[in-house]
């Protein structure tokens, strides 16, 4: 199935639609993925004068087109409805996804693969966008930004055709260019590096004259932009690069993975390996009321409640209410009260219910406030696989996790692949042969290890060579299992010893001990934390090396796996006994009159940082 927008609206290459059908089509079509309001679908079909009966009518359209495209083709939103076509079905949408991957091709030194992309996606145009809908504002405001990537791509194709010295042939199209759009000082700057490449540098010099007379004459700027001055310049002084045609410098500015920290909704289009289990997912949320994700610390759990599933329902123009328990489940439960009951209740460390709320009263009435939320809208909860006796032990709560438990494993190896590649291609880095390998190995037998793994990339980026990923730039991180050992190691070197003792002390009170004594990651009001400016310098160097999250004045350890034997020196039941070299741990010896031996949030604590002056770890916290 195949819609087209840009031009005149075909579907499967057929216009046998109704006048109506095709102006509610292409309406959705101005926000594929989104949600279009009722009253917004009413107006641009009958403007300011509506008959009676438009709701109705409106109905008929989206029953017929439903028949004609499929059942699952649109669906029903709070006020409105959504068009849920894949992206490759609706050639607007294919051809934003083709232009950004042709820039990121381009950043990669890729030109010819780039100007190859960049055709297609510019032969996808037969006309004006939504041209049936002239008259109506959110398509003229869609067919307008459309219409800019299309003058862009157009550019960006000379500049990929100029960058693999295709100057000569290139040169026409640039100055068509020009002719189209004089107004865009990038179509100028492109002509006149073909010029200078074609051994016409007066030309060259000439075309820059006449940029500045036409910005004078049409828009009053008596300065052009600093790129064309820049090019001005590189001409006058005959500079080698400009026969390169590279007049942007490399991607990669910015690290596009996110350490210890969980990918949240806004991350979405950098969240890549996990779309089969995010298509589970929201096939559970369409049939049934509440979704429980279930698997261990580390399997990725958080990035899929949020960056996956919640992102999708948000996409489709629901609401969602992301909240974690806490000490106190029932507080967090409080915004309800604010949002509309169509919003979509989305519980983040469930397991928090039984491991911090310390009152059975309260981890009940949570509970059951959950079953009542289900049958107003959805509810998404994940919880650590070994809570699962926890949560069977509340009858209504756990009959509804019956119905919709989906268990959340490692990734396998396409993958772990993805989530490595895609958003490396997306940054414009370059990985190294046999990087991507050597971590798919040291990772795949792992299902907790995500985090780390995104953390050891985190660290291999802070050690790139240009825009490339090396393995050498791995190895230095010390893996997938010591990266954030070292992170804390390299974080402890930097204070003095009062630093280190604060530092200690800062870290004990962000681990609070679980039910069974297992420590357990505390939100903590940066207020409490932060009493003078060397408390809140060393939060500032927990927050800056992604050990800790400081969100909306709250603080909290990045992730289990700085709590977990054997994943890291921040947190955990165990000691840093060497001080030079990779931390090795030892669990606590059962302590006689100690009922259940099991470590406690001051020794767990307390045991984070080394004591370097003695190598062993200091002593806890009385």
């Amino acid at each position: 199935m195949g819609i087209t927008v840009l031009g005149p609206l075909t579907v499967d290459g057929s216009g046998r639609i109704s006048p109506r059908d095709r102006v509610v089509l292409q309406a959705l079509a101005t926000r594929t993925g989104h949600p279009v309001g009722v009253d917004e679908l009413i107006d641009a079909l009958w403007g300011d004068q509506p008959p009676a009966s438009a709701a109705k009518i409106l109905q008929g359209c989206v029953v017929r087109l439903r028949k004609w495209l499929n059942p699952e083709a649109i669906d029903t939103a709070p006020q409105g409805y959504v068009l849920t076509l894949p992206p490759d079905q609706v050639d607007a949408v294919r051809f934003e996804r083709i232009v950004i991957r042709a820039r990121e091709l381009l950043t990669l030194g890729e030109e010819d693969r780039a100007a190859f992309q960049l055709t297609e996606a510019l032969s996808l145009w037969r006309g004006s966008a939504f041209a049936e809908l002239a008259d109506w504002q959110p398509a003229i405001v869609e067919a307008r930004r459309l219409d800019e990537v299309r003058l862009e791509a157009e550019e960006l194709r000379v500049d990929a055709h100029l960058r693999s010295g295709r100057h000569r042939e290139v040169l026409a199209e640039a100055q068509a260019q020009v002719r189209r759009a004089p107004l865009r000082e990038r179509r100028w700057t492109l002509l006149a590096l073909a010029q200078y490449q074609c051994g016409q540098q007066g030309e060259a010099l000439r075309t820059i004259h006449r940029l500045k007379s036409v910005l004078l004459s049409q828009l009053g700027i008596d300065l052009p932009g600093p790129d064309v001055i820049a090019l001005e310049q590189a001409i006058l002084r005959q500079d080698a690069s400009l026969l390169s045609g590279k007049l942007v410098g490399v991607g990669g500015s910015s690290c596009p993975w996110q350490g210890l920290m969980a990918y949240d909704v806004a991350d979405s289009e950098r969240f890549f390996g996990r779309q089969d289990d995010v298509d589970a997912c929201l096939e559970i949320v369409r049939r049934t009321s509440l979704l429980a994700l279930v698997g261990p610390s580390g399997s990725g759990k958080s990035s899929i409640l949020r960056a996956g599933v919640a992102a999708a329902l948000q996409g489709r123009g629901r609401q969602i209410i992301a909240v974690t328990p806490g000490r106190h489940p029932l507080q967090s439960l409080s915004v309800l009260n604010r949002a509309p009951a169509t919003a979509v209740l989305c519980i983040d460390q469930g397991e928090e219910v039984f491991s911090l709320c310390e009152d059975p009263d309260e981890r009940g009435k949570f509970l059951d406030a959950l079953v009542v939320q289900a049958q107003v809208s959805a509810v998404l909860v994940a919880v650590r696989a070994d809570r699962l006796a926890d949560v069977a032990a509340h009858a209504g709560f756990s009959r509804l996790v019956e119905q919709s438990l989906y268990l959340v494993g490692g990734l396998d190896e396409r993958g772990l692949r993805q989530a490595v590649e895609e958003p490396a291609r997306q940054a414009g880095l370059i990985i190294e042969p046999g990087l991507v390998d050597l971590l798919v190995r040291e990772v795949r037998d792992d299902p907790g290890a995500l985090p780390l793994l995104s953390h050891a990339l985190l660290e291999t980026w802070k050690r790139r060579e240009g825009s490339t990923l090396t393995v050498a730039g791995y190895r230095a991180t010390g893996g997938i299992h010591d990266a954030v050992a070292q992170s804390a190691e390299r974080l402890y070197a930097r204070v003095d010893a009062q630093g280190r003792h604060l530092l200690r002390d800062l870290v004990l009170r962000l681990v609070s001990p679980g039910s069974q004594g297992e420590p357990v990651r505390s939100r903590v009001p940066r207020r409490l934390i932060s009493t003078d400016a060397e408390h809140d310098q060393l939060i500032e160097m927990l927050v800056g090396a992604r050990l800790v999250t400081s969100d909306v004045g709250v603080l909290e350890v990045s992730h289990e796996a700085l709590a977990v034997p054997g994943r890291g020196c921040v947190a955990g039941s165990r000691t840093t006994s060497k001080v030079n070299g990779p931390c090795t741990t030892s669990r606590p010896q059962p302590t006689r009159g100690t009922p259940s031996a099991a470590p406690t949030a001051s020794s767990t604590a307390a045991s984070a940082w080394p004591a370097r002056s003695t190598g062993k770890a200091g002593p806890p916290r009385p």
